[in-house]
């Protein structure tokens, strides 16, 4: 399902497994994966905090949180909320099953829970897409934008082409096949690949760096 204005919960018939929800507390934005039936899994936090309601807060501090599969009314309670699956264009999503089947492996996990750095909000993109990313480090690019992506070793670059795609030089080396985001930093060779930024970035950081407009 696309992105969609705020609303409030009136039924869950239009959710998709899947789904990422946002769902916008008083000062503040939590995160949600649906995973059917009505239910949801989210990370909540462990402590005297108040639970998900249009007058609640959550701590800007560390403190811990675990991971719990609730009704959909419960964790959204009266706050409003909207689908927002908002890196399908730069990530392929992970089958259903797939991401069904890894959410509900984590139920119980406890996890550190901090709104400052939105560990909520990577919690789910990374069942959802394979990876944690959030809008503040992997803003969605826009053709012609520089991708500058953060290897083990190196850092990399393509440029943005549309469509979740970019151009970008692929090294040759006897070990890894043209267009494998393997980067080798002995690699002399390299051919000029178009392929899907999530193919090149490969679970690691990247960020739209277009450094030369200023």
């Amino acid at each position: 399902m696309a992105m969609e204005g705020p609303r409030n919960l009136k039924g869950y018939e239009d959710l998709e497994a899947g789904d990422l929800m946002e769902i916008f507390h008083t000062g503040d934005e939590h995160w949600a994966i649906y995973v059917g039936g009505g239910d949801v899994l989210h990370l909540d936090p462990i402590s005297e905090c108040p639970r998900a309601d249009s007058s609640s807060t959550y701590s800007s501090g560390n403190i811990r949180a675990v991971v719990k599969q609730e009704h959909v009314r419960y964790a959204v309670g009266s706050c409003l909320y909207r689908v927002n699956n908002y890196l399908d264009q730069v990530y392929r999503p992970r089958p259903v099953n797939e991401i069904i089947s890894s959410a509900r492996e984590m139920i119980g996990a406890q996890l550190e829970y901090c709104v400052k750095d939105r560990k909520y909000k990577h919690f789910v993109t990374h069942l959802r897409y394979g990876t944690a990313c959030s809008r503040q480090f992997c803003k969605e690019p826009e053709p012609g934008d520089l991708i500058n992506i953060y290897n083990i070793i190196s850092k990399h670059w393509a440029i943005y082409v549309g469509g979740g795609d970019v151009i970008h030089l692929a090294p040759l080396s006897e070990d890894s096949e043209a267009g494998s985001s393997s980067i080798s930093i002995l690699s002399r060779r390299a051919v000029v690949k178009q392929e899907r930024l999530q193919d090149v970035v490969n679970g690691y950081h990247y960020q739209v760096d277009n450094y030369w407009d200023q």
